[in-house]
C-alpha cells in the first residue's frame, strides 16, 4: 500500500514539475513574440505612436551589435514592470523600465533596468561590455524619446552588490554614484558638473551583483 501511494505522489510531482516547465516555456514564447512584433512593419521608432498603443511608454532603447531594441516604460513602482509587458499582460521576461523616480528630461541620473536570462534576451547583452574588444568598439547607443533622440556616450561598466539601497539619482559628482561599485572599465570621456547620465542596470552572471553600465547624453536630436 505505501509503495503504492509512493509511486502516485512521485507521478503527481512529475506531472506537475512538467506542467509548471511547459508554462515557463509558453510564458517565454509569448514575451518574445511580443517583442518580435512590438515595431511597425517600416520600422520607423515613432514613440508617440508606441505611447498611444502602451501608455505607460515614455522611450525606445537601441544598441547596435546586441538584441537591446526595446521600448521602455515606466510604472508607479519598480516591481510592476520585472513580471509585466508594455501592453499589461503578466510576463516572466517584464519589460525594459524607468525608475519610478525618475524624470528622464530633469534628472542629473537616469536609471534603467531590464532581466538579463543569460540567454540573449532583455538585458543580457549588456554583459557583452565586460569584453574590452566589444565595449571599444562600442562606445555610443541611442535612445528615442518624444524630445528626440538622446545620443548617449558610454563612460564606464561597474559591478554592484544587488543587496544595497537603490541607486543614485541626484549627486554632485559621477564619484558619488560609482563609489561603492568595482569597475570593469572605464573610457576617457570629459565630463562636467552639468553633465546628464544614463545608468543601465541588470542582473550580473552572480547573483548577488548587478552589473550597471554609465554613460553621459551627448546631445538630444
Amino acid at each position: 500500500m505505501f509503495k503504492k501511494l509512493f509511486i502516485i505522489l512521485c507521478f503527481v510531482i512529475c506531472l506537475c514539475c512538467f506542467s509548471l516547465l511547459v508554462l515557463d516555456i509558453l510564458d517565454k514564447k509569448e514575451g518574445e513574440a511580443f517583442y518580435k512584433n512590438v515595431l511597425p512593419s517600416n520600422n520607423i521608432i515613432n514613440i508617440d505612436e508606441m505611447n498611444s498603443e502602451y501608455e505607460e511608454t515614455i522611450g525606445y532603447i537601441e544598441i547596435l551589435d546586441t538584441n537591446i531594441a526595446f521600448p521602455i516604460v515606466q510604472g508607479e513602482n519598480n516591481s510592476y514592470y520585472l513580471k509585466h509587458l508594455p501592453n499589461g499582460n503578466k510576463n516572466k521576461m517584464g519589460s525594459i523600465f524607468l525608475d519610478y523616480r525618475n524624470d528622464m528630461y530633469n534628472d542629473k541620473n537616469t536609471i534603467i533596468y531590464g532581466h538579463n536570462f543569460n540567454d540573449g534576451t532583455m538585458f543580457s547583452d549588456l554583459l557583452k561590455f565586460k569584453n574590452k574588444d566589444f565595449y571599444n568598439t562600442h562606445l555610443n547607443y541611442v535612445i528615442y524619446t518624444k524630445q528626440g533622440i538622446m545620443n548617449v556616450s558610454i563612460i564606464g561598466g561597474y559591478l554592484a552588490d544587488a543587496t544595497k539601497s537603490e541607486l543614485l539619482i541626484d549627486f554632485n559628482f559621477l564619484d558619488e554614484l560609482t563609489f561603492n561599485f568595482e569597475k570593469i572599465f572605464e573610457n576617457d570621456i570629459e565630463i562636467n558638473e552639468d553633465d546628464k547620465f544614463i545608468t543601465l542596470c541588470t542582473c550580473d552572471e552572480k547573483s548577488n551583483l548587478r552589473f550597471i553600465l554609465i554613460g553621459k547624453v551627448d546631445k538630444r536630436n
